[in-house]
């Protein structure tokens, strides 16, 4: 049985990422500083490999199957101007008109890259992730009440993207 050391264990720690260190980069129809202030949080992206089963006398073979890439949510602060929900809505906009049933259907220019790096405790990059082929599909309410004293308004946006790359 192999013994627990707790000094080797606590070196480990010392090193460990922060949840709380990372900038985001909302591609090139956001602005730079815009998206690396104002979205408070996001994740980094998941994945899952499907089963394809298949059945030979009776017994189930799992197999993997094809990968699949949940959405991605991030968590943006409202600034005074409304600048980056304005953009996004646009951005939706484009995509497929509040008014009429017609968009873009050129993949290509409605889609772009966004990225998410995890920052170590200096703000250097850890490792980044680039969601390759990305826009957003839902933009969340902003919730409005008298009692919401001394509170900075935000909102959550969730993005599609075909797959991710590390950089």
């Amino acid at each position: 049985m192999a013994e627990f050391n707790v000094e080797e264990f606590r070196g480990l720690l010392l090193n460990g990422a922060r949840p709380n260190q990372f900038r985001v980069f909302l591609g090139d129809r956001i602005g730079d500083s815009e998206s690396s202030f104002l979205v408070t949080a996001a994740s980094l992206p998941g994945q899952t490999i499907g089963t394809a089963s298949v059945f030979y006398r009776g017994r189930e073979v799992k197999l993997a199957g094809d990968k699949v890439f949940a959405p991605w949510t991030t968590t943006i602060i409202n600034d005074q101007s409304m600048t980056v929900r304005a953009l996004i809505e646009e951005w939706m906009e484009e995509i497929e008109s509040n008014f009429a049933k017609a968009g873009n259907i050129d993949f290509d220019s409605y889609a772009t890259n966004l990225e998410v790096s995890q920052l170590d405790k200096n703000g250097d990059v850890i490792r980044t992730y680039s969601l390759i082929g990305a826009y957003p599909t839902d933009v969340s309410e902003i919730p409005l009440s008298f009692d919401a004293n001394d509170q900075i308004s935000s909102f959550t946006c969730t993005w599609n993207y075909q797959h991710f790359e590390l950089a």
